[in-house]
């Protein structure tokens, strides 16, 4: 079985850094993952981590232990979809708590990115 490598997109925005997680996050990559927001992180202020995991097919002991100590100090966690969601779940102890609608309206006008259509 064919393994797909770690991608992550940093998105830096007015009122959230976000990491946007992609293949399996696995010991090499929580490392580098690691280092790049200890990195990014000395130059946020106040600004939330947000760390999408939508994308990630799996994730072993050493990303698990990364995931969960970023939520543990604060970070929002996001899983759009029934697998992303339920490795999310797995990998926190529980369910991932839906973001009020208000939330969703001051992330869409704060987005770290833009979304395109064709």
């Amino acid at each position: 079985m064919k393994t797909r490598a770690l991608q992550y997109y940093m998105h830096d925005g007015p009122s959230a850094f976000r990491f946007e997680l992609s293949g399996e996050l696995d010991r090499q990559g929580a490392s580098r993952l690691d280092q790049d927001w200890r990195t990014a992180s000395s130059t946020l202020g106040d600004r939330r981590l947000v760390v999408d995991m939508t994308f990630l097919t799996s994730v072993d002991e050493a990303g698990r232990a990364l995931l969960v100590g970023w939520h543990r100090g604060g970070a929002h966690i996001v899983a759009n979809g029934e697998n992303a969601r339920a490795l999310a779940a797995s990998i926190l102890g529980e369910p991932l708590r839906e973001l009020p609608a208000d939330t969703h309206a001051a992330a869409a006008s704060n987005r770290t990115w833009i979304a395109f259509h064709t």
